[in-house]
């Protein structure tokens, strides 16, 4: 997801809500501040999309309880305050849907992501690559974060391989003819099946 603009006066929970509602833009919650988030260019989107696809066909046959969604999905950091828009989120068997503080449930938002995916873009790569994995480590149940880039064959992968002693291991990938070992779902996605229809865009 692309970053526009970030609006300077501080807003509650419940105006963020109303102003989501009211917009047809989506905007990203940190302790009051909305950013203005935009669509990224058409490989980010394609390389989205496809990772979308097969994730979602391998949790189908797998049969497991998890769910892949989309980014339309915003996901709750309670530790930050944040509200967030990731690429893909998975959640931890049925999705788990936000409280707001006045009680009504927020069918647009999760609390329970188990694994997460971020496509990079210019202004969010150093954003997604630290602070970031950071945060989403606070959310509990979450135990995977998944960086790819977009425009060539790269995949970093970091998933929590001891949580009694928060041990958490690292994998990078750059060979299409890989495949990407997704641990929290104990499932496998083919890079070249992810970075295929990157072939069909123009150069």
């Amino acid at each position: 997801m692309v970053i526009l603009g970030i609006e300077k006066k501080l807003f509650t929970i419940a105006e963020y809500f109303a102003k989501e509602d009211e917009s047809g833009i989506r905007h990203e919650f940190d302790n009051g501040t909305i950013t203005e988030m935009a669509g990224g260019i058409l490989p980010h989107n394609v390389v989205k999309g496809e990772v979308y696809t097969n994730i979602n066909i391998a949790i189908k046959k797998a049969n497991i309880p998890h769910m892949a969604l989309n980014s339309d999905t915003k996901v709750r950091i309670e530790s930050a305050n944040r509200f967030v828009y990731p690429d893909i989120t998975i959640s931890d068997g049925t999705p788990e849907y936000y409280i707001t503080p006045d009680g009504a449930t927020r069918r647009d938002t999760i609390i329970n992501p188990v694994l997460i995916f971020e496509v990079l873009s210019e202004n969010t790569r150093d954003f997604d690559n630290g602070e970031k994995f950071d945060l989403y480590c606070t959310i509990p149940g979450f135990r995977e974060y998944v960086l790819i880039e977009p425009e060539a064959c790269w995949v970093k992968s970091m998933y929590l391989q001891d949580p009694a002693n928060n041990l958490w291991r690292r994998e990078v990938l750059t060979d299409r003819n890989a495949a990407l070992t997704l641990h929290s779902l104990q499932l496998s996605l083919s890079l070249e099946e992810l970075y295929a229809a990157l072939d069909k865009l123009p150069k």
